[in-house]
């Protein structure tokens, strides 16, 4: 650990004030000589009266309610989540102070991190350069304003692209001087086949830290084809980390710092967009990984109250569920907006403009409300374990729940709709907290999805069947790719496995450890591993994986020659004869081409009997 001397710390101290640097988290009230805040620190959103107090003649800070007290050093290390040499490194900085003693080691990590925010700041100028001003960016610019994004949100959001010659970025990054070992801490370059890059031809969304500073980049992929992964984000760096970042947080912090602000948290990085562009400023999202706790507290420093709009599809609604457990139990308040005709909020701008996006959003519902309406649509609360298994769908919600006087009203609430009398739903409601009750709710909450963690090769689909032949024979994957689109999969968790496959491919992964690592879902993840002990996924099933990827390419001919008879007859009477039989030749390539496989598929069936 680095020494500092006391001199540099009370020059640090003198330049500082305390009750400016608490101002920049919470909002300051005056009371004689001191101010007082909502205490940042501690997860009660329903506070009412500040119970944070700033004694600027002292230096030091004291919340009533948490009993949390220190100086500029210690709140700043538990805001920004440092230890106390980055602390003062921090406070340093931002008091023009300079520092005269730190170790080696806390110096050339202090060096290695400027160099990565320059480079970061360096390059999405040139992204964004490439995307409005070059000719390698125009279809891209032209892709996101058929989007229905506007030059205005192309500038503030900073919106680039990457090119799709492979030796641009690594080339680009050498000539402006970077060396190969901050080049292989950056984060843009794949770690096991350096400097292979891990964006290329992909619309560039700029991360920027609260401070403004680019420190990560996300990737959409615009080659539409090949089975690409659809984004790419930069992995955790010296400056950066997923959890604890958020797309848009920055763009959204002069709406947040404002009184009776709410932070708007959607899926993706268009809905985010999208959402700014609508005027609902205060939108952002998680980046490849699902929302958390530190995120949440993230969004405590400057509001306590979250409106969630996600995806309207099944994994869109798990992602609210989860949300809404993280952010109830730091007591903010929630609302729930649901998409009724678009899948998402940037469809939602794309199609109908921002008139349709302001009239889904409007409504909402809170977090209890939509809870409650979501699982009487599972259980049928008109027999005695119907009524039990819903309140127990409830449980989890509830018990997080630190507000006495809401917890009174939804017991209130429940006894009525349950048609039971207040003090049972309050003993089951207790008897779900003891270890053994938690047990078994945990064990009655897994009872009805139980056999989804079970592979059961006979219920899967298709479509993850071959996926899992090619987890277990990884060498194929190669070959099988260009026969399969990403775009063509169905089955979500085949769409996972495939995204897994590519990202092995591309960092020249064998280990099977090391694959599991590359999948999150956990149920997945347990799928793959299952299968590795069986005999039926090993080399000897070409035949059967052959059977099936000929079955994929054949539906997704079909649906291209169902949509393109479609535009044919929508067509007709509005375009010249020789884009008709232009139009008319591709039908006559997909018939063809469906023919073929289908008497491949029936000449196969035939063989077998």
């Amino acid at each position: 650990m680095p020494r500092f001397s006391d001199r540099t710390i009370e020059e640090i101290k003198n330049k500082i004030r305390l009750s400016d640097l608490v101002g920049e988290y919470a909002k300051l009230e005056r009371k004689g000589s001191n101010f007082w805040a909502r205490c940042p620190f501690h997860a009660n959103g329903m506070e009412k009266t500040p119970s944070f107090k700033i004694d600027d003649q002292k230096g030091l800070y004291y919340c009533f309610g948490c009993h949390e007290s220190g100086t500029i050093f210690t709140f700043i290390e538990k805001m920004e989540h440092l230890d106390f040499p980055a602390a003062v490194e921090y406070l340093a900085s931002k008091a023009g102070v300079q520092l005269r003693e730190s170790s080696t080691e806390d110096a050339k990590r202090k060096d290695e991190s400027a160099v990565l925010f320059d480079l970061h700041e360096r390059l999405s100028k040139t992204f964004s350069y490439i995307l409005v001003e070059d000719k390698r960016g125009k279809d891209a610019l032209g892709y996101i304003r058929a989007r229905g994004i506007s030059d205005e949100m192309i500038s503030r959001f900073r919106l680039g692209f990457a090119p799709k010659d492979s030796t641009f970025l690594y080339d680009f990054l050498r000539k402006k001087g970077y060396s190969d070992d901050i080049l292989k801490k950056s984060g843009l370059f794949s770690q096991n086949k350096f400097p292979y890059p891990l964006f290329k031809n992909r619309i560039i969304f700029p991360v920027r830290d609260y401070r403004g500073r680019v420190i990560a980049f996300s990737g959409r992929d615009f080659s539409f084809s090949e089975g690409a992964p659809k984004y790419i984000n930069s992995p955790d760096t010296l400056i950066y980390s997923k959890r604890m970042n958020l797309f848009g947080l920055y763009e959204s912090l002069d709406r947040l710092k404002k009184k009776d602000s709410s932070a708007l948290i959607c899926e993706g990085n268009f809905d985010v967009i999208s959402m700014h562009q609508a005027g609902l400023n205060t939108a952002m999202a998680s980046l490849g990984t699902a929302f958390t706790e530190d995120q949440a507290k993230l969004i405590m420093r400057y509001t306590d109250t979250v409106d969630l709009m996600f995806d309207s599809d099944e994994a869109g609604q798990k992602s609210t569920d989860k949300v809404i457990g993280i952010l109830n139990a730091l007591s903010f308040k929630i609302r729930i907006h649901r998409l009724s005709e678009y899948k998402d909020a940037s469809e939602a701008l794309e199609k109908g403009g921002k008139s349709a996006l302001i009239a889904d959003y409007e409504p909402y519902k809170g977090a209890y409300e939509y809870l409650v309406e979501k699982n009487l649509k599972s259980y049928n609360i008109r027999t005695p374990r119907g009524k039990s298994d819903f309140l127990i769908s409830l449980s989890s919600f509830l018990s997080s729940t630190k507000s006495s006087i809401e917890l009174e009203s939804y017991i209130q609430d429940l006894a009525l709709r349950l048609n039971v009398s207040e003090e049972t739903v309050k003993a089951d409601l207790k008897n779900l907290k003891a270890p053994e009750a938690k047990r078994r709710f945990e064990e009655k909450v897994e009872e009805n999805n139980k056999s989804t963690w079970q592979l059961n090769t006979a219920a899967i689909s298709p479509e993850l069947y071959a996926m899992l032949i090619l987890a277990n024979n990884m060498k194929l994957f190669k070959q099988y790719r260009m026969r399969i689109n990403f775009g063509d999969l169905k089955d979500r968790d085949a769409c996972l496995l495939y995204t897994a496959l590519e990202n092995a491919l591309r960092d020249d992964i064998e280990s099977k450890e090391l694959f599991l690592s590359l999948i999150s879902d956990e149920r997945l993840k347990n799928y793959v591993s299952t299968s590795y002990e069986l005999d039926e996924f090993k080399s000897d099933c070409i035949d059967v994986l052959d059977e099936i990827v000929d079955r994929i390419e054949l539906r997704g001919l079909e649906e291209k020659r169902a949509s393109l008879n479609s535009q044919i007859k929508l067509l007709s009477s509005q375009i010249e004869p020789e884009d008709m039989m232009a139009l008319l030749e591709k039908k006559k390539d997909y018939d063809r081409d469906i023919s073929l496989l289908k008497n491949r598929l029936y000449s196969s069936e035939e063989q077998k009997l």
